[in-house]
């Protein structure tokens, strides 16, 4: 059953509306992959603020256009998904890259910003940390210098108390 022109056109605009909104995209195959794996990584990839898609590559191409970005038409070779990282990009790559490598199905590439980058830029990707650990290391690198100003307080507070204790002491036995 062939789709209408209206439900192409439906299509391309839904594809351009999410890669406007996506912070970078990544371009995998999907051939040999059961319906239920697809909806298992859409589900994860959803818990992440990320979409994941199948899409027939004229129809992607299109999008691509409309919406300003590069057309990586070597990438765009054989059954087609697309996933939309929105918030993270870390996170969602690395669960890509693992759930690829596990299936042991190559992905294509990725277009970040107006950059398009191969497999090997993909699992680049997946190597920064997320956003949940940059944030822990901000706050890390915050709370060192802080600390360490304590210990030092502390310990300028405890020989002070150790003088005044040893100070008693002395008038005690001298008394």
């Amino acid at each position: 059953m062939s789709v209408t022109r209206e439900r192409k056109a439906d299509l391309v605009a839904q594809l351009t509306r999410e890669l406007q909104e996506a912070q970078a995209v990544i371009i995998t195959g999907y051939r040999t992959l059961k319906v239920s794996d697809l909806q298992g990584i859409r589900n994860e990839l959803r818990g992440m603020k990320a979409g994941y898609h199948v899409a027939k590559n004229t129809l992607l191409e299109l999008a691509l256009k409309d919406a300003g970005l590069p057309v990586p038409t070597d990438l765009l070779d054989g059954p087609t998904a697309v996933a939309f990282l929105h918030d993270d990009l870390s996170g969602p790559a690395k669960k890509l890259t693992a759930f690829f490598k596990e299936k042991e199905l190559p992905i294509k590439g990725a277009i970040v910003g107006q950059n398009i980058y191969d497999a090997q830029g993909v699992e680049n990707l997946a190597k920064l940390p997320t956003r949940a650990e940059l944030y822990g290391q901000f706050l890390g690198s915050l709370q060192g210098p802080a600390a360490s100003l304590v210990g030092v307080l502390n310990g300028v507070l405890a020989q002070l108390v150790y003088t005044l204790q040893a100070k008693v002491e002395q008038s005690e036995a001298q008394a």
